[in-house]
């Protein structure tokens, strides 16, 4: 099948369903927690700022410390699962960096791998269209089995773990879609829904990011 105009040529090998049972991703934060007075694994900034309890490491008191529901995305102050707290994931290409919000409040950050130059990432406003656990990427050039990890975010763009290189953070790498380590990779899928928003800004980087400063 040949398809013009698109990026990269998709098959989906494999769809995987998580288990309907909650299941926790550790955190992704890459901020220390320096004081976490309750020891729910959510520092006291960011209790404060989402309105959790300081002094209870659980405060919805549903079983699932504070720290645990944040970083997989649950409203801390609910319970029962509830997702109604607004999520969004931003990434900025000039620093080749992914940041991730609960409630705008930010959460993390991880490093990432963006499209090449010659084949950028799109810049703009979007929302994560389907989450799929395995793809394998084909196209001209490239041959990319069982990638795990994969959120798309426009037809044929894909915010997705990458197993065959290892610089996230430092220079541009894709054809287009947002490579994340695997480890990272992971906990943003557990942490976004279809329909979370994706915005996208910045200048793809010509060189490293390390040469660019």
């Amino acid at each position: 099948m040949k398809i013009k105009n698109v990026i990269c040529i998709i098959f989906v090998s494999t769809l995987v369903f998580l288990p309907s049972r909650l299941v926790f991703a550790a955190s992704t934060s890459t901020t220390p927690v320096t004081v976490d007075f309750d020891n729910d694994g959510l520092a006291d900034t960011l209790e404060v700022a989402l309105g959790t309890d300081l002094q209870n490491p659980d405060t919805d008191s549903d079983g699932f410390k504070d720290g645990n529901e944040v970083y997989n995305g649950f409203n801390p102050l609910v319970g029962n699962k509830d997702r109604s707290m607004p999520r969004k994931v931003e990434v900025d290409l000039s620093k080749q960096q992914l940041y991730y919000y609960l409630n705008d409040v930010k959460i993390g950050s991880m490093p990432v791998s963006t499209g090449l130059p010659r084949m950028p990432t799109p810049v703009g406003d979007f929302k994560v269209m389907r989450k799929v656990m395995i793809i394998d990427y084909i196209g001209p050039g490239y041959n990319l089995p069982n990638t795990k990890w994969n959120m798309e975010f426009k037809r044929h763009f894909f915010l997705h773990g990458a197993y065959w290189h290892n610089q996230f953070g430092i220079r541009p790498m894709s054809h287009g879609c947002v490579n994340i380590a695997y480890k990272n990779a992971q906990k943003l899928y557990a942490f976004v829904d279809a329909g979370d928003a994706v915005k996208i800004y910045g200048k793809t980087p010509l060189a490293s990011v390390a040469l660019a400063k």
